[in-house]
């Protein structure tokens, strides 16, 4: 017998007769149970409070890893690709504090494949780069004396002058064009114009790109000096305005291409049907995609190992993408 229910046998052993018993009765019944039901919901208040609080206890135990900070004489010095200096900017301001124009006059990029020897010969501490080039990585033996953490995801892509009817090229199509035996539009659905197929140097990420993503054991044709482009918006700039005509083509980096030097005259290529996007990036939809790095001497002092740590948790993977780029998770 419950402690209220022998109240109410002690209430009713005083009543005087059976119609006030019958009255008074059924309003202290009520009364335990609405007294047993705030029991309930005060419980039941006491157990979501408690969840709550283990719920933020548990969030400040696991939450977000602040990235490491330096006095902005001696921050990390930061080489690598072209198409990394906007998240090398933007990191140097997070770990400084310091203006956007001071983080841009602390980043000397000398390019993807120098940036490895930048590294190797200690004039740069890390680098945020492309993929080098098959001659860099016997060099320097990249991948057993440095270390190599994938940051996130670019695309090799295609660009055509806007006015190119030519909307779809399939990578049998491209291999054709760049290995010189589909010399004409009019072979892949365009007009009939002569095709002039811009390219990359040699060591150049978007080149090292083209060979091994979508070259393979395909041979480039040679190209004559004035169709080789020096730098990444020369060939930008090259196909959106050759000769006043749509008859260029060339390849690039998405990131570079979309966001840091877009061009109005320029049009991107779907490749085998799929357009290039961050989304059909990351999904691999778009299969020509290639990684980028943040890259340490295997020796490199702890908080610069633990910026390249910061990069690849989740805040770090979420900076990442808010620099526009695809993050590697």
């Amino acid at each position: 017998m419950t402690r209220n229910m022998r109240q109410i046998v002690t209430v009713t052993a005083f009543m005087p007769d059976a119609p006030a018993l019958e009255i008074i009765l059924p309003w202290l019944y009520n009364l335990n149970e609405v007294i047993y039901m705030k029991k309930i919901l005060c419980l039941t208040v006491a157990v979501i409070i408690a969840l709550m609080c283990l719920g933020c206890a548990v969030h400040e135990q696991q939450g977000d890893v602040n990235v490491p900070k330096f006095e902005y004489e001696s921050c990390p010095r930061i080489d690598g690709s072209t198409a990394n200096i906007p998240l090398a900017v933007a990191l140097v301001k997070l770990m400084t504090g310091c203006t956007e124009a001071e983080a841009e006059e602390s980043i000397d990029v000398s390019g993807t494949d120098p940036a490895y020897y930048a590294l190797d010969d200690g004039s740069a501490d890390m680098l945020l780069v492309y993929h080098p080039a098959q001659t860099t990585i016997d060099e320097l033996d990249v991948f057993n004396r440095f270390n190599t953490d994938i940051i996130g995801y670019d695309a090799l892509v295609f660009m055509v002058n806007a006015d190119n009817p030519v909307e779809s090229l399939t990578a049998d199509q491209i291999r054709g064009i760049y290995s010189g035996k589909i010399t004409n539009w009019k072979e892949v659905g365009g007009n009939d114009a002569p095709i002039v197929a811009f390219q990359r140097p040699t060591l150049s990420g978007s080149q090292t790109m083209m060979l091994n993503l979508m070259m393979s054991d395909t041979k480039m044709a040679e190209a004559d000096s004035e169709i080789v482009a020096e730098t990444m918006s020369d060939i930008v700039e090259a196909v959106a305005a050759y000769d006043n005509t749509a008859n260029a083509i060339g390849y690039s980096v998405f990131y570079y291409a979309s966001t840091m030097y877009a061009q109005p005259n320029l049009k991107f290529i779907a490749v085998d049907g799929v357009m290039p996007s961050n989304d059909t990036i990351k999904s691999n939809a778009y299969t020509y995609r290639s990684p980028f790095y943040a890259v340490t001497k295997k020796n490199a002092p702890a908080e610069i190992r633990a910026t390249v740590e910061w990069l690849l948790t989740e805040q770090g993977q979420r900076f990442i993408e808010e620099c526009g780029y695809v993050s590697a998770k």
